[in-house]
C-alpha cells in the first residue's frame, strides 16, 4: 500500500495515458463510422434519383406515345396539352439525370425546343384551321427522342445493377 501512495501520481499518469489511448481509438472508430454512414447516405441518394429518373423516363415515353396515337388520329387540340407535360417531363429528367450519365442532358435539353416547336407549329394550324406544317416529321422527332430516352433508361437500370452488386 505504501509503494502505492509514494508512486500514486505514475499510476495517475499511466490512466490518463490509457484515457488518453482509449479516446483516440474512439474517435477514430467514430469518424470511420461517420464517413461509412455518409458514404452510405450518398449512396441511397443516388439510387433514389435513379429511380425517380426511371419513373419519369417511363412516364415520358408513355406521352411520346400518346402523342403519336392523338397524331394519327389529327386531334391536335388535345395534343397541345400533352406537348406541355412532356416538355415539363423531359425537364424534370434533365434535372435528376445521374452524373456518370451527363452526356444524355445535352440530348435532353436539345429535345425540349424540338417539342416546343411541334406545340408552335400545332397552335399555330389550329388558329388557320389548317395541318400543322411538317406534321408528317413531327412522329420521326418524337421517335429520336423516345430511343434517346430507352437508352438512358437502360443505362440507369444498368448503373442499379453495378450499384447493387
Amino acid at each position: 500500500m505504501d509503494y502505492f501512495l509514494e508512486n500514486w501520481g505514475g499510476f495517475v499518469g499511466v490512466l490518463g495515458l490509457l484515457a488518453s489511448v482509449g479516446g483516440l481509438v474512439y474517435a477514430l472508430l467514430a469518424r470511420r463510422a461517420a464517413k461509412s454512414a455518409e458514404q452510405a447516405a450518398r449512396e441511397a441518394r443516388q439510387a433514389l434519383s435513379r429511380n425517380l429518373s426511371s419513373v419519369d423516363i417511363e412516364r415520358a415515353i408513355e406521352l411520346i406515345n400518346r402523342l403519336k396515337d392523338l397524331h394519327r388520329q389529327r386531334n391536335w387540340s388535345h395534343a397541345i396539352w400533352v406537348y406541355q407535360i412532356l416538355r415539363r417531363t423531359l425537364s424534370e429528367i434533365q434535372a435528376s439525370i445521374p452524373a456518370e450519365l451527363r452526356q444524355f442532358r445535352e440530348t435532353i435539353r436539345d429535345s425540349i425546343p424540338q417539342i416546343t416547336d411541334m406545340e408552335i407549329k400545332v397552335n399555330r394550324s389550329l388558329s388557320e384551321s389548317a395541318e400543322p406544317e411538317d406534321a408528317l416529321e413531327f412522329d420521326t422527332t418524337l421517335n429520336v427522342v423516345q430511343q434517346e430516352l430507352e437508352t438512358l433508361q437502360s443505362n440507369i437500370m444498368y448503373l442499379d445493377d453495378i450499384g447493387g452488386s
